[in-house]
């Protein structure tokens, strides 16, 4: 069953993230009914964030409200949520691809001072320090390619990027392989080859995606999965 969140702000990202998890795993099921009330009642939070939580799931096709029908989990839920993956991988892929072509020196050194905090961080099992770090590390890329547009589209998946980044830092292998691949993702910006580090990033978010995909489903029943 979903557990009681104890984590602070942002709430409606967190109800979103635990909404999106219990999807998942399966322990809300294509088609069931879901209220605002219950859900609050579930995570002990009010009912605004929760409501927010269900604009942002129901964007993302992952919940769907009818009128005097009330809003029932999406019969193709798991499967947008492998989509979304594809649609994140693409547009963060291009902001690498543009990063490469006309970042600063300073974006450049911005990059590298976040890997080297991670890796501290993966060194010390900081983990919300590594989450902030590769959270910063990805946002220096899409500022770096400069473009109001791309940042903007990225933007509207930001709670599904927080959801799926907090999974895959659970695990010390993923945590190093992450780290690898950012660091590998910086070179090839720096190096100024934007093919490679669109690719490259694209890759990244799909496999570890698709690693926190997996580990969920294995764990049916288990709901909110804090780290």
């Amino acid at each position: 069953m979903m557990k009681e969140i104890k984590i602070p702000l942002p709430i409606s990202d967190l109800v979103a993230d635990s909404i999106r998890r219990s999807i998942v795993s399966g322990e809300l099921e294509a088609g069931q009914p879901i209220s605002v009330s219950k859900i609050s009642d579930l995570l002990k939070v009010s009912t605004t964030p929760v409501k927010q939580a269900f604009k942002s799931l129901q964007s993302e096709g992952l919940l769907i409200t009818k009128p005097r029908s009330g809003t029932t989990v999406s019969d193709f839920a798991r499967r947008n949520l492998e989509f979304i993956v594809v649609v994140r991988s693409a547009l963060e892929g291009a902001a690498a691809y543009i990063a490469a072509l006309i970042c600063s020196l300073e974006d450049l050194q911005k990059m590298e001072a976040t890997l080297q905090e991670s890796d501290k961080a993966i060194k010390k099992h900081d983990l919300s320090t590594l989450a902030e770090n590769n959270t910063r590390f990805h946002k220096a890329i899409r500022e770096a390619a400069g473009s109001s547009y791309l940042n903007n589209l990225i933007n509207h998946l930001v709670s599904f990027d927080y959801s799926f980044r907090r999974s895959a830092l659970q695990s010390l292998k993923e945590r190093k392989l992450g780290s690898k691949e950012h660091w590998d993702i910086f070179q090839y910006i720096r190096d100024r080859r934007p093919e490679a580090a669109e690719k490259a990033l694209a890759d990244h978010i799909r496999r570890s995606s698709s690693v926190v995909i997996t580990n969920l489903r294995q764990k049916s029943g288990d709901g909110n999965i804090g780290i």
